[in-house]
């Protein structure tokens, strides 16, 4: 995936995040009103060692826990690339989730901000981003 001279927006989100779920509606409509300007959305997660319920979980069962989650959550960003990584978290310092870092045409970080955001705050800053 080339993402030279595009906005990127990344997700940084768990399996069992509730703040991470309520974001899902307002990323998928801000990915609808700005894909077409080339913003383009990654939601980077990693394994816990659990799934439901908190029941301990192979690699292999958390990653399948993890698309159900993902499908059932987040219905409008099925074709999101999900990279499964803990060095993702720690390259971005993403100690959190949600976690929402915003990058610019540039290769800049324009908004980092743990914790949830509202869709006019995040459209503020996906504006000034994609106008650049």
């Amino acid at each position: 995936m080339q993402l030279k001279g595009s906005p990127v927006f990344l997700f940084f989100w768990a399996h069992w995040c509730g703040d991470c779920k309520a974001e899902g509606p307002i990323l998928t409509r801000l990915r609808s009103e700005y894909a077409s300007r080339g913003l383009t959305v990654i939601a980077p997660t990693q394994l816990y060692g659990y799934a439901a319920g908190g029941e301990d979980a192979t690699p292999k069962a958390e990653l399948n826990y993890i698309g159900q989650v993902w499908e059932r959550y987040y219905s409008g960003l099925q074709d999101v690339p999900v990279p499964v990584s803990k060095a993702n978290f720690n390259n971005y310092g993403a100690s959190t989730t949600p976690t929402l870092v915003l990058i610019d045409r540039t290769g800049h970080v324009a908004l980092y901000h743990p914790g949830a955001m509202s869709y006019d705050d995040l459209r503020t800053a996906i504006e000034k981003v994609i106008g650049s």
